[in-house]
């Protein structure tokens, strides 16, 4: 995971319950986000994530909630298409660098 700060958007799929927040610890596989919108572990949400220098934000199909504490959750995406998945690839490794 690389440590970053973009805002993200988020809704629970099936329901309607959306948030918004700051998301960091980015990976390929999840990230860290930190809101005053808190969903369930287990939750099923599709996020938006919305880099400083993209208009367009990235959209994560499917992400699970698989932990949460005071004002943070963690996502594991499930279901990111291949070209999401290369911008978030090339995000990875330029906030690395």
């Amino acid at each position: 995971r690389v440590p970053v700060q973009m805002q993200s958007r988020f809704s629970a799929k099936g329901r309607v319950m959306t948030g918004e927040g700051e998301l960091r610890d980015l990976s390929l596989w999840g990230c860290r986000v930190t809101s005053p919108v808190a969903f369930p572990v287990g939750e099923h949400l599709e996020c938006c994530i919305f880099p400083q220098d993209a208009a367009n934000p990235f959209v994560i199909d499917g992400a699970t909630v698989r932990w949460i504490n005071a004002r943070e959750f963690g996502l594991s995406f499930t279901s990111v298409r291949p070209g999401v998945q290369r911008q978030i690839a090339q995000l990875c490794r330029t906030q690395a660098a």
